[in-house]
């Protein structure tokens, strides 16, 4: 990176860096796979992209809807038919060039272990249960940390 791109990164995340103890390079470093990239997947990516996170890993077995534009931020109208990791893949690279995204159209169960092994963190966004549940078998087995976004879905279903 060069020195006036450094200069424009410190100050994209400045902000931030006023809060007593952030350490921006600790989130720089950070790699962060969230598990579904609908509604609540995109604002998840979202916050995270533009906080400066280093790295996000995108897994959603989902392609755009007309139904999704209207509360899903990171999907705009001509997105229809895409596949939602690899469309926000790229509009989170719009909103922070320096962000690094791997993004993966595949079911979570037939990824790599080479893959969840990379994160730090998983974030659970899913809207099926049992893919919940093997979500948090992998997670277990690998000893990484899992949070869970969603919740009430689940009591709809």
């Amino acid at each position: 990176m060069t020195e006036k791109e450094e200069i424009f990164k410190s100050r994209m995340f400045a902000r931030q860096q006023l809060i007593e103890g952030w350490n921006q390079e600790v989130v720089d470093n950070a790699c962060i796979m969230i598990v579904g990239v609908g509604a609540l997947g995109c604002e998840i990516a979202k916050d995270f992209a533009l906080m400066g996170i280093g790295k996000l890993i995108l897994i959603d077995l989902d392609t755009i809807e007309t139904s999704n534009l209207s509360r899903q931020m990171l999907f705009r109208p001509g997105d229809e038919g895409r596949g939602k990791a690899e469309v926000a893949a790229e509009r989170l690279k719009q909103m922070n060039p320096y962000i690094k995204v791997d993004y993966y159209f595949e079911k979570l169960q037939k990824l790599p272990m080479s893959v969840y092994e990379e994160s730090d963190v998983v974030i659970m966004a899913l809207d099926n249960f049992n893919a919940r549940l093997d979500l948090n078998k992998i997670c277990l087995k690998l000893k990484k940390p899992i949070v869970e976004g969603e919740g009430e879905e689940l009591l709809l279903n």
